[in-house]
């Protein structure tokens, strides 16, 4: 191949340039003083955290105890200045801590301080869920970082088990616990689980109703202050979901106290009407399962749209038969204590109103006058002969009290009970009752002292509970599981079923934070005598006790 000169000279002047490169390199290598920092950056291991730790939400803490070891200087002590130790906790995936309105932005991590030197342990009081932890210790003197993730699994304390609404303290705040059915072995207590529950105070009553129809299962905290939808699984308040704002058409001007579900013969796997109940003495019903159903005007009246003539108790009477058969009636037994007369409900009317009960005739079993004079204690629904409601009134000219059984458990109501003038020991200052629904029993309390009165012969033992003297009985219960059909519910077993019929008396010692109890009596009906179960405590003032039940 030949070249011609302008070829020769490129080439040339290509290769001076590359020999005066060579030459400035190799100069200022023999130049270089040696000054340089090669130190050798330490290698951080985190030890002793497992990769996956699991608690249960309000009853465990997350506790870590880490070991920081150095590959150069061994391990880390706490308190050592080279180092910075700082823990994020937040969620695996979705989901926040709330909102931080001055930032404008979502919480999405928190920063968790240790107890002593690199300890973690604080109450696992989050909702259930997957949850991270990041570990991270810096070296102080050169910045370099290092960092690792593990998984934390907060498991349900509300799947299954007693709920237990408290007044805690000499303000009685309102609290939610629970007696949690973590399995067949396993039973802890959660306490205060109804996370982001307003500040509220004076407790009234708790429910869960579990069915299978849209939209499946409700909760309800219900106070003196103000009632709330709770989320059925976690237990968990929007506080945006206020009762009155989600459950009425309007605004009724009154906070709701209590709700009580009745099935009717319906369908089994739904309700038939829900009602509920004002701190003014109005009561409200609908028929659930229509469109757009919600409460509006009360039906403490004799015509319908006419405004509320007369005050009723807020107590509910009705059948307990499961399932409701189609031969059966829709009465409910409410008590207007403005006239102090018994008054129905009929919803096969289907009119917002309460019907005036005509006394029986003469081919009737005629044991008392619906038009009683009496002032309103207590009303219990029951299992007895298909559906016996039991009503406790006192006359208010001798202070005597009298106790009412009025039958709704057929496709129309009749008396079957009258007890006029009760002799029982402190009968008159009672203030917790339980009718047996098995039995003819009546149990009933005055401070510490729980006694059993028979229907049948009029007897009154009382019972040996254990409880101290200086003790307050706050609340007197058998459970009767709510679900409209109980052949729908997960557990059948013959010892489930029977809980129902077990004497539950909470009792509170003085301290309203910590001194609640709940204690189960096995009850003999044959020979009046209940025998001690299982105990719970570390309760405040016990309101009301609700099992949580689960569906197929």
């Amino acid at each position: 191949m030949k070249y011609d000169s302008f070829h020769k000279v490129t080439i040339a002047g290509t290769l001076s340039c590359l020999l005066l490169l060579a030459t400035s390199f190799l100069s200022s290598c023999i130049k270089d003083d040696g000054s340089y920092d090669y130190t050798e950056l330490a290698e951080i291991s985190i030890e002793n955290i497992p990769a996956v730790t699991e608690v249960l939400a309000y009853v465990d803490h997350i506790k870590i105890s880490p070991r920081f070891i150095s590959s150069t200087e061994g391990e880390i002590k706490p308190g050592d200045p080279n180092y910075t130790v700082k823990y994020r906790f937040g969620h695996k995936g979705m989901g926040n801590f709330g909102y931080d309105y001055e930032a404008q932005k979502s919480i999405v991590w928190q920063d968790l301080t240790p107890a002593s030197g690199f300890d973690i342990d604080v109450p696992a009081d989050y909702s259930t869920g997957a949850y991270q932890l990041w570990v991270t210790i810096t070296d102080n003197r050169n910045n370099s970082v290092t960092s690792k993730q593990y998984d934390i699994n907060i498991g349900s304390t509300t799947y299954e088990g007693w709920m237990v609404l408290c007044n805690e303290g000499s303000d009685e705040r309102v609290r939610l616990d629970m007696i949690s059915k973590i399995s067949s072995t396993k039973t802890v207590v959660a306490k205060d689980i109804a996370a982001g529950l307003p500040l509220l105070h004076h407790a009234t009553s708790f429910i869960v109703w579990t069915q299978d129809a849209d939209p499946g299962d409700q909760a309800y905290i219900f106070s003196r202050e103000g009632s709330y939808e709770l989320d059925p699984e976690s237990m968990e308040c929007d506080p945006d979901r206020e009762y009155n704002a989600m459950q009425f058409a309007f605004d009724p001007g009154e906070t709701i106290i209590k709700q009580e579900n009745f099935g009717g013969p319906y369908y089994d796997w739904t309700t038939r009407y829900k009602v509920c109940f004002g701190d003014k003495g109005n009561a409200y019903c609908y028929q659930d399962g229509t469109y757009g159903a919600a409460f509006s005007t009360p039906i403490n009246t004799t015509q319908e749209g006419t405004g509320a003539e007369f005050r009723v108790a807020p107590y509910c009477g009705y059948s307990w038969m499961r399932p409701w058969g189609a031969g059966y009636g829709e009465y409910m037994l409410f008590y207007d204590i403005d006239n102090r007369r018994f008054m129905l409900y009929d919803g096969q009317l289907n009119r917002l109103q309460l019907n005036v009960i005509p006394d029986p005739g003469k081919d009737e079993t005629n044991l008392f006058s619906y038009n009683t004079g009496k002032d309103f204690v207590y009303m219990q629904s029951t299992r007895r002969s298909n559906g016996l409601v039991y009503t406790i009134l006192q006359d208010p000219a001798t202070g005597k009290r009298s106790i009412y059984g009025i039958n709704l458990g057929g496709a129309t109501y009749s008396q079957e009970l009258y007890i006029p003038d009760v002799d029982a020991p402190d009968f008159e200052r009672a203030t917790q009752f339980a009718f047996d629904t098995r039995f003819p029993l009546l149990f009933y309390s005055v401070g510490s002292k729980l006694y059993c009165y028979n229907l049948g012969t009029h007897f009154t033992t009382e019972m040996n509970t254990g409880l101290p003297a200086g003790e307050e009985i706050t609340r007197l219960k058998f459970n009767l599981y709510l679900i409209p059909n109980y052949d729908n519910l997960a557990n059948q077993t013959e010892e489930f079923m029977n809980q129902q019929y077990r004497l539950i008396v909470c009792s509170c010692d003085g301290d309203t934070t910590n001194g609640g109890k709940v204690t189960f009596f096995d009850v003999d009906g044959v020979n009046s005598t209940i025998t001690p179960g299982e105990q719970y405590t570390g309760f405040a003032k016990i309101v009301d006790i609700l099992y949580r039940e689960r569906k197929i």
